[in-house]
């Protein structure tokens, strides 16, 4: 049988796991094209709908706020070559807009 030491040694090896290889979701990942082709940002999300905003390989918005008890798509539209705004479709997210500057 499994005594408790056993199974709070096999409880903290998989909060280590979890904690070291993080909650990204790749099946979410998004490339979002700027209108004149010449810059792309990825938009990568955990299992708490929570984003990272990826360019050229750097990440440029980390969103710390909490995590959402459902699974949120976000969205990105360019406001110029050099500004994102990311959001959430529809009417029910008002609040989580963000302007991201894209750096050059």
């Amino acid at each position: 049988m499994w005594s408790t030491l056993k199974i709070k040694k096999l409880m903290i090896l998989i909060i280590a796991v979890l904690l070291f290889t993080g909650c990204h979701d790749p099946d979410r990942d998004q490339t979002f094209e700027s209108p004149f082709g010449n810059d792309e940002v990825v938009v990568m999300v955990d299992y708490l709908s929570c984003p990272d905003v990826f360019y050229d390989g750097e990440c440029i918005f980390e969103y710390d706020g909490p995590g959402f008890n459902e699974t949120v798509y976000w969205d990105v539209e360019w406001i110029s070559e050099d500004e994102i705004r990311l959001y959430i479709p529809g009417s029910r997210w008002t609040n989580q807009v963000y302007y991201i500057d894209i750096p050059r």
